[in-house]
């Protein structure tokens, strides 16, 4: 998703963000070594789906997501080290604590010593962390060692419901640092963006770490001395759970996670056609089309239910029409003749055979951004159906491409509305918006949905990455325009970075969003993260009901994906 930001003199920037990590108050550039800050302004946010894992002598706090690149968050470099004490201290001196430990559980509390876990040398890596269990509406409390020989603990936990974390680390008698992972990319090592929050207080101050409103998952947590100084310390954790709020609506139960629940193309346009019962079920397709499986977009397919005849608008990026997987799904503008010089069709610009670049003001719109956020979005919204690469939602959809985003992934709030009413004015069943702002609203960009809107255009938008409770603008605005969505994974937890529907009723829905393998410019495919990622899957569900029924309107196409999503199996 992109997201919407405003600089020093009031100006809305649109930012674009496909992977999801929460962010955090740490300059970028920062030494954390020598504990020297050197602030950075980041003008925006780019398309980011994996990087190689930098060494230990990198310490740029970057972190990049698929869907946004967030100056601090996390721990930008993994550890390895011996569990053995070694060099001058010897293990009685410094590791009596953990050695000599015995079960001491207070019946009172539930709260378990280290002696209870019989943690001598916990996992200096990710894929070796030690297991805790009990964290969650509980309280586990244990001491260990770091320094010479054993620079790094890790400790991996679970929780299975939305809960507010707490951390403390104390007992000191000398510098050591704290910081919670999620393995986000399950390769066993800490990668760009995946450290959720991190203290680095100097000296013996105890390093204190609270994270509101974390999501279900499994989690790491990382002790490391600095500059390998050497000292036993103490590690409490805790986790309690927030209760979910369920509303009854005229449109189903409202949950303040997922809202209505996963999108489901069988259900949506089996309703549409007034079916008592769902298309039978398939087998799964498996491997990367696994959101197609979640979301049962085949059972559609299999009734010749494709997409034909919907045009879906990509206002993004921009989209490279040229890709194998995406060129004969490109809209082109019956009412123009191309390379003439003449606005043949009268809608104000000329030349305009497959949409417009709003950026440069021509009708080139090529996805020019480094991540191919766009082309990745109309990958999943339309990938050709022809035995290679990947197929989309509505393989026979036409996608329009409409640039509003610079290569940097940002862009203005006049020419995102312009993108969105040339969208509409020119035929857009669907108009996919995987963009964003956390914190200001757009009255021109809400009118231009309006418009859109009133033009028959359903208008679907990402929730927004900040793990917030809820939706960034204009998806916030889904209780009266559009319709929200929100990510989840392969085993339908909301990604942690998603936010969530909040405690007002709105369309909101989920999809999946994380490890998404779609296509990307230059005939190439990339997998990313992130509510950008969930969106087109909805839109292109839109583009199915609206081919099974040209006729409904955007508030019945909502109120079809609402009253139909699956609620069974999500969580968080």
């Amino acid at each position: 998703m992109l997201d919407i930001k405003t600089n020093p003199n009031d100006r809305l920037y649109f930012n674009q963000q496909p992977n999801d990590v929460a962010t955090s108050t740490f300059p970028a550039n920062s030494d954390l070594l020598n504990r020297a800050i050197e602030p950075l302004n980041i003008p925006g946010y780019s398309a980011e789906s994996s990087l190689t894992n930098p060494t230990a002598s990198s310490f740029d706090r970057q972190t990049q997501i698929a869907d946004f690149i967030v100056a601090n968050a996390g721990a930008g470099f993994s550890y390895s080290a011996s569990d053995r004490v070694s060099g001058d201290v010897a293990d009685a001196q410094l590791k009596a604590q953990s050695l000599s430990a015995n079960v001491n559980t207070d019946p009172l509390t539930g709260t378990i010593s280290a002696s209870g876990l019989n943690f001598s040398a916990p996992g200096n890596s990710l894929s070796t962390a030690s297991n805790i269990v009990g964290v969650e509406n509980g309280s586990i409390s244990l001491t260990d060692f770091v320094g010479v020989g054993d620079s790094n603990d890790f400790y991996r936990f679970d929780i299975n419901t939305k809960s507010n974390f707490s951390l403390r680390l104390d007992g000191l008698t000398a510098d050591a640092d704290v910081e919670l992972i999620q393995d986000r990319n399950r390769n066993g090592v800490v990668d760009f963006g995946e450290t959720i929050d991190y203290s680095l207080e100097i000296g013996t101050v105890p390093d204190v770490i609270n994270v509101s409103n974390l999501a279900p998952g499994t989690y790491y947590v990382q002790v490391s001395s600095f500059l390998s100084n050497s000292t036993n310390y103490n590690l409490n954790l805790s986790a309690t759970s927030i209760p979910e709020l369920n509303i009854p609506t005229t449109s189903g139960v409202f949950n303040s996670n997922y809202g209505y629940g996963l999108v489901n193309a069988n259900a949506a346009v089996s309703s549409t056609l007034n079916r008592s019962n769902p298309f039978p079920d398939l087998p799964d397709l498996g491997g990367t089309n696994w959101a197609l499986d979640v979301i049962n977009a085949p059972e559609v397919w299999n009734q010749s239910i494709t997409g034909n005849g919907i045009v879906v608008a990509v206002v993004d990026s921009g989209v490279d029409y040229t890709h194998p997987d995406l060129d004969d799904n490109i809209w082109r503008n019956a009412g123009e003749i191309a390379g003439n010089g003449i606005d043949d069709d009268r809608n104000g610009y000329i030349d305009d055979i497959r949409g417009w670049d709003f950026v440069a003001s021509d009708n080139n719109p090529m996805d020019l951004d480094f991540y191919g956020h766009g082309t990745h979005i109309a990958g999943a919204i339309a990938a050709e159906r022809n035995n290679f690469g990947i197929t989309g939602v509505a393989p026979n959809a036409k996608i329009m491409p409409v640039r509003v985003l610079s290569a940097f992934g940002s862009g203005n709030q006049n020419n995102v509305a312009a993108g969105i009413r040339y969208a509409a004015d020119n035929g857009a069943n669907v108009i996919n918006l995987s963009l964003g702002n956390e914190f200001v609203p757009s009255n021109v960009i809400n009118n231009a949905i309006q418009y859109a809107n009133n033009k028959g255009s359903v208008v679907v938008m990402a929730a927004g990455n900040s793990g917030v409770d809820q939706p960034d603008y204009p998806a916030r605005n889904a209780d009266s325009l559009g319709i929200a969505v929100g990510s989840i994974d392969i085993n339908g937890r909301m990604d942690y970075h998603s936010n969530r529907a909040g405690s007002t009723p709105l369309d909101y829905v989920v999809a999946p969003g994380v490890d998404i393998y779609s296509t990307t410019p230059y005939n190439t495919y990339d997998t990313l993260t992130g509510t950008s990622m969930a969106t087109p899957q909805v839109a292109g569900v839109a583009a199915l009901v609206l081919n099974a029924n040209p006729t409904l309107t955007p508030a019945q196409v909502e109120y079809i994906l609402t009253t139909t999503a699956n609620r069974n199996g999500l969580t968080g």
